[in-house]
């Protein structure tokens, strides 16, 4: 299943830039662990969005307990569940396996 979360900043560019590289390495591995798919910020600079693969939003949250930003109370984290029903032809099968692809 797939999972969106957005991040929404609850401190100061100051507080956000102290802990930014920390967050950015607990996103690598993050990728390489094949838990996120995607990430980056919004572009009206109010936070974050990254989309997960993971079989439960439990597993989510527990992985979002990690990052920096969240440890040191910078954004607050929204998490809702995704399960493609439509998807394009060059979408990972993976991660949809209930859609239909068109």
């Amino acid at each position: 299943m797939l999972h969106a979360v957005t991040l929404t900043y609850l401190k100061q560019p100051d507080a956000i830039a102290s802990h930014l590289d920390a967050h950015k390495q607990w996103l690598v591995r993050g990728f390489n662990e094949g838990k996120i798919l995607f990430a980056g910020p919004l572009s009206n600079h109010a936070g974050g969005y990254i989309l997960f693969q993971g079989d439960s939003v439990s597993e989510i949250q527990n992985y979002l307990q990690d990052d920096p930003l969240i440890m040191h109370n910078i954004v607050d984290a929204e998490i809702i569940g995704i399960e493609p029903t439509l998807c394009a032809q060059g979408f990972p099968a993976k991660w949809a396996e209930k859609a239909r692809f068109i």
